[in-house]
């Protein structure tokens, strides 16, 4: 295949290989969506730092590239904006157009030519923008839990346009806000038996409590759950035969020890990832736990379920606590109620056993360019 590397004269570069011929339009877009609103990558601090993105159209589908993309920075601009180089990223435009989307794995800053590419590139197609990030760590950045300044995620208020978080042990939040808010998270030890629904575990021996000054309307939520997969093993008794359930439930962010958990709706497994994602939630604060159950059921009572071991919930004598009497809990409440995208939301985990185990385009851009690109069959 043949090479076909064009610097243009704002300090674009595209560098490619392609195995047919095809023609692309370069365009600026001068009003592009704000840096502040980024996925993939985490941490907070983005901001864009172009004053206009580029726009790259193919006039055929062309994903067989192999491909990279290089975009300008000022070194001098960035310390006047307290932005490390390796802070610089190129953000792709999501097909959504609500967020940048910032890959870890394919970004590479050229510090001897002052350039921020994406490498390993199959297609060229979307639309691209200088990001930077203030702050002193680089790389992807994972929020400790607890309190604190140094602990806290601040969200940027934007109601159509979507931000990400991730924790130390991976939990991750998606949001989608009208107004700014911060956040923090703690994970307690102990989990209340009486809590936890009949016929139904806990996986872990902690439960995730958020607390937010979020609103309490216009905001969209996805939180990302993580499994740790040795617990589950353990969790799961040689003498349950059959596919598991695993179910993720909340309860409100100050209630009592023995308040039922309840499912959240529209929630489903990520296998890939190991993680249970729940999405389209209206609202953040709450205590989430995750279950397990050799049962699918959705209309659970409470006081009879069984604590992870170790954590001894209410009991005071060191044994798994039963409760003396059954709370029965409710359907969740209008304010998580969305509709179920996948059977009951609840993924099933297979039993081993442990020894096995572009609205926003400017209608006339700064200039267009065509480029017809050779593509030379060896």
């Amino acid at each position: 295949m043949a090479r076909t590397d064009q610097d243009f004269v704002d300090g674009l570069a595209l560098d490619l290989f392609s195995p047919k011929n095809h023609t692309l339009v370069v365009t600026n877009n001068t009003s592009p969506l704000p840096g502040n609103f980024v996925t993939g990558s985490t941490g907070e601090g983005f901001v864009n730092l172009s004053k206009y993105s580029w726009v790259i159209k193919f006039n055929e589908s062309a994903n067989d590239l192999i491909a990279k993309i290089e975009l300008p920075y000022d070194p001098e601009a960035l310390v006047q904006q307290g932005i490390q180089l390796a802070n610089t990223y190129v953000g792709t435009l999501a097909a959504d157009q609500k967020s940048w989307i910032v890959s870890e794995t394919q970004r590479n800053v050229h510090m001897s030519e002052n350039k921020t590419r994406i490498v390993k590139m199959t297609s060229l197609d979307g639309e691209y923008m200088l990001l930077g990030r203030k702050s002193e760590d680089t790389a992807n950045i994972f929020v400790q839990y607890g309190q604190g300044a140094t602990r806290t995620v601040n969200v940027t208020g934007g109601a159509d346009d979507t931000q990400e978080v991730e924790f130390i042990d991976g939990l991750r939040l998606r949001f989608r806000s009208a107004k700014p808010f911060a956040l923090n998270a703690d994970i307690p030890f102990g989990i209340d038996a009486q809590a936890i629904p009949k016929a139904h575990k806990s996986l872990n021996s902690f439960s995730w409590k958020i607390n937010s000054t979020s609103p309490a309307s216009n905001i969209s939520v996805g939180i990302s759950f993580p499994i740790n997969q040795q617990m589950l093993q353990e969790r799961i008794s040689d003498q349950e035969a059959g596919p598991m359930h695993l179910l993720v439930a909340r309860r409100d962010v100050n209630a009592t020890a023995t308040t039922c958990f309840q499912p959240l709706e529209n929630q489903h497994f990520d296998k890939s990832q190991h993680k249970i994602k729940a999405e389209a939630l209206n609202r953040i604060d709450g205590q989430y736990v995750i279950l397990i159950s050799s049962k699918k059921d959705r209309d659970l009572k409470c006081g009879m379920g069984e604590v992870e071991g170790g954590d001894k919930g209410a009991a005071s004598d060191g044994r798994k606590a039963t409760a003396s009497r059954e709370v029965y809990t409710t359907k969740p409440s209008p304010a998580d109620a969305t509709p179920m995208t996948s059977s009951a939301g609840v993924p099933i985990i297979p039993k081993t056993s442990k020894a096995a185990s572009m609205s926003r385009y400017a209608s006339g851009g700064l200039m267009t360019v065509q480029l017809l690109i050779l593509g030379l069959l060896l």
